[in-house]
């Protein structure tokens, strides 16, 4: 991996796009992940590349120049966040000691990742708390049913509500038509990534995690509740940013938000 300007590649299979200078800051995906993956498509990756671009550029305007690594899991995941974090410690063979930047989902494979890796420096979670709510369980569960019975343009439909509002919500539905005719459905790793969140609980161990760590969260996330990410916060000792009226939406549409309390941690 070659800090830089932009950056392409794979870390023991699991295939990653970078920017920015510095030591690396890998950003762990959520459940959206196997839909499609980093290297998968080009337009992909550079909405990837921007989105990496946007955070190394926080991080240089914080005084902590990072060079952010979006890294993506391999096909054939495990169903658990334990062997998912396995993989990603043998990426670390590759990456080297690095901070940690969970999103979503992503954010329990961070933390278990932290709690056991003396290479994570830090670890921050962005829209994610030590479990999910009774809601998002639900909500994750609905998403498996669709899966299975092989409804996928209800899973991307809800996957794009999830993230925009808007006019971005309308662009989001006329690409999901397209997206639906042209990929094959990972019906596998999918099913097997919502098994592993749904069963993940971290809120026991939490006080194991030895590293800086950062909690950001909205009052209006649909997967997990205002108090669980205060309760997790308290059980990392940590800072919790509260992002008032904020869901999911966030990493999109308020961005900066979850970007600049990320730099600010990794300046302090």
């Amino acid at each position: 991996m070659s800090p830089g300007a932009f950056d392409v590649g794979v870390a023991d299979g699991h295939p990653f796009v970078g920017y920015g200078e510095g030591p690396p800051l890998v950003v762990v995906p959520g459940v959206n992940d196997p839909l499609l993956r980093a290297r998968e498509a080009p337009w992909f990756d550079l909405v990837l590349a921007a989105y990496c671009r946007r955070q190394a550029r926080a991080c240089a305007a914080a005084g902590a120049p990072r060079t952010v690594y979006y890294l993506s899991r391999p096909p054939d995941v495990p169903d658990t966040v334990a062997g998912m974090a396995d993989g990603y410690a043998d990426a670390l063979d590759t990456v080297g000691a690095c901070d940690l930047l969970g999103i979503s989902m992503g954010g329990f494979v961070a933390l278990e990742l932290a709690r056991r890796d003396d290479r994570v420096r830090s670890v921050s979670l962005g829209l994610a708390a030590g479990r999910l709510s009774r809601h998002g369980r639900q909500s994750l569960e609905t998403w498996d049913h669709w899966a299975a019975s092989g409804e996928w343009r209800r899973v991307y439909r809800a996957g794009v509500r999830a993230v925009v509002t808007g006019w971005r919500r309308r662009v989001g539905a006329l690409a999901v038509a397209a997206f639906d005719a042209v990929r094959t459905p990972p019906t596998r790793d999918f099913r097997r990534t919502i098994r592993a969140t749904v069963g993940f609980d971290a809120t026991p161990w939490l006080d194991e995690v030895g590293v800086p760590a950062l909690v950001v969260g909205g009052t209006a996330d649909p997967f997990f509740t205002d108090s669980a990410f205060d309760e997790t916060a308290a059980g990392l000792d940590c800072r919790r940013v509260r992002l008032d009226g904020w869901g999911h939406d966030a990493v999109i549409e308020g961005g900066r938000l979850v970007d600049d309390a990320v730099a600010s941690v990794l300046a302090g």
